[in-house]
């Protein structure tokens, strides 16, 4: 077994003892917004034909003079967008109209299987990659106007699509560089299903797209996908398919490829800041570490690959003025070659501050090695000490426990653990996990959320996350079917649930809590569907967390004091 990679520092126990050197501040790169300097043509069609003779539409909106209207002279680089939903809904221009008028052409490319392109559509995957790596070559090559450096531009399915063709693009591509917008890392577990139960998402937006003449939404690729998620076959399960297109595990290539890259998601999202992942994952294997370790402070990073995380739903204001302008200026540092600055940073992680309301900069994730570890108590307490007796919580009830008021402010900077110790009546249980500030006047602010399928509580220790004192703090489950294991009625098991990373402000006063619940609660971050043989497992089950001094249930979240982190001198996007 690999040794496990741990957090340095020392163990804290509670927010008072937390004590981190702040970071220096460093000079920075400060975005220079640039006036639109051309007009816009119509879009013009085009085909590409692809290495097994299925042909892609494609429309490209060329930069043109504004007073004339006529294509402007010379070769400009080329933005290319790959999109599922066809050409025949909003004005495909709306997202690279900044772009043209700055000086880009922007080709926007269906993938196969949708709008006026052939083939079958799947989710996602090498042979789409692929198709983006010889649209990469078109668009470099065989495109008029094209200067020859190629950059991909998207949000959303058009943001995740880039790592792949980043991937197949091979070392000598006229690839320079890519911004995924709206972004995940690892497919399975940030999207397809939060901690071994499927979620509706991918089965429902599979029925939006708009399928191509040569595809059949009954039996393609994605509908395979889509019906194991539903049914419970082989896909609900995490195996070779969902590593295959995990994109932590294929970095190694988009690095290998010289590739840069620019990722943003909102801690808000579909998948709350779901790019964290690939950030840490190709700044180690940039550096030649094991790609799903944390990096500690002092590791090496680079500017090449950079991430931001606005408190943002998905999608919101990324084709804003702002967030534009720096997808501009990564663009104009890759495509064109300005000497912009803005890959010369030693802190390349940029993250909004819940509840400071700021912008900080930092390299390592998590921030800092500090732990606090606090005990599910009787009375709804959370406490920094375990239980003096022993005690049973019926799941039903949706326990709470909640902190007494903090002592002073801390920073929540990082993944959470919530760890409980569980019986159930039924062969499985799911223990969902909501993590709260309340403030001194009695608001609650959801913080995050997890959860986990009682059946899928095997530790994979080797890409799970400690801090101090081998505390865990972001543990890892292999979600595989050899790995289930159904609980015997009356048998207490421990769940480590991994609750999604945050960067909040604790201020003094006010109180931690964490709430645990049967079944996913309103505002969960996706709506869950349990298989039918999850179902059947869940069925009329009585579930209680327990809580004893031998065996105690907690909740462990990284804490760092509030001057570890310096205002960033770059605002990364609108703050509300």
């Amino acid at each position: 077994m690999k040794k496990v990679r741990r957090l340095a520092g020392a163990a804290l126990l509670a927010l008072a003892a937390v004590t981190v050197v702040p970071a220096p501040a460093e000079a920075s790169w400060l975005p220079k917004p640039e006036p639109a300097t051309y007009g816009q043509s119509e879009a013009v069609p085009a085909s590409v034909t692809m290495d097994d003779g299925v042909v892609l539409s494609a429309n490209v909106v060329y930069p043109t003079d504004p007073v004339t209207g006529a294509r402007a002279p010379g070769t400009f680089p080329v933005l290319l967008s790959q999109t599922p939903y066809g050409m025949a809904g909003p004005d495909p221009r709306a997202g690279g109209a900044y772009f043209v008028e700055r000086g880009y052409i922007y080709v926007t490319a269906s993938v196969r299987g949708t709008g006026a392109s052939g083939g079958q559509l799947d989710w996602f995957g090498k042979r789409q990659g692929e198709d983006g790596a010889t649209l990469v070559n078109w668009a470099a090559h065989a495109l008029p106007g094209s200067d020859g450096a190629v950059g991909l531009d998207g949000c959303s399915y058009l943001g995740v699509d880039q790592w792949y063709t980043a991937a197949e693009a091979g070392p000598h591509s006229a690839l320079k560089a890519i911004a995924p917008f709206c972004t995940d890392s690892e497919m399975y577990n940030d999207l397809a299903t939060v901690g071994g139960v499927p979620t509706t998402f991918i089965p429902s937006i599979s029925r939006a797209f708009p399928r191509g003449p040569e595809d059949d939404p009954t039996t393609d690729p994605l509908s395979v996908t889509a019906g194991d998620l539903t049914t419970g076959g082989a896909r609900s399960y995490n195996n070779a398919y969902w590593h295959g297109i995990d994109v932590q595990e294929f970095m190694p290539r988009i690095v290998a490829n010289g590739v840069p890259a620019l990722s943003e998601a909102g801690w808000q999202d579909l998948f709350p800041g779901g790019n964290i992942g690939a950030y840490v994952a190709a700044q180690n294997a940039y550096f030649g570490r094991p790609v799903t370790a944390p990096i500690a402070a002092g590791e090496r990073v680079t500017g090449r690959y950079q991430a931001i995380v606005g408190p943002w739903t998905h999608g919101e204001h990324v084709n804003e003025d702002v967030l534009s302008n720096i997808r501009k200026e990564w663009f104009d540092t890759w495509l064109k070659g300005r000497p912009t600055g803005m890959a010369n940073t030693a802190k390349p992680l940029h993250l909004f501050e819940n509840g400071g309301d700021r912008w900080v900069d930092t390299a390592a994730w998590p921030p800092s090695a500090g732990t606090g570890t606090y005990y599910l108590g009787s009375g709804g307490t959370l406490t920094t000490t375990r239980p003096a007796t022993a005690g049973n919580d019926e799941l039903t009830a949706a326990p709470t426990y909640t902190t007494a008021p903090l002592a002073r402010d801390a920073v929540l900077d990082g993944p959470i653990d919530v760890s409980v110790q569980l019986k159930s009546t039924a062969p499985d249980a799911y223990v969902a996990a909501t993590v709260n500030l309340v403030s001194p006047s009695g608001t609650v602010t959801k913080v995050s959320d997890g959860g986990l399928l009682a059946s899928m509580r095997e530790l994979d220790t080797r890409r799970s996350w400690y801090g101090a004192g081998h505390t865990l703090i972001q543990p890892s489950h292999p979600f595989t079917r050899a790995s289930q294991r159904l609980l015997t009625p009356g048998e207490t098991v421990r769940l480590d649930i991994a609750v999604l990373p945050n960067l909040t402000v604790l201020p003094a006063g006010s109180r931690l809590q964490v709430v645990l619940t049967a079944q996913a609660p309103a505002g969960f971050h996706q709506q869950l569907a349990p298989t039918p043989q999850q179902s059947a497992h869940l069925a009329a089950g009585r579930s209680a967390i327990g809580r004893a001094p031998w065996a105690p249930s907690s909740i462990t979240v990284p804490l760092a004091a509030p001057n570890s982190f310096t205002t960033s001198p770059v605002t990364w996007g609108p703050t509300s």
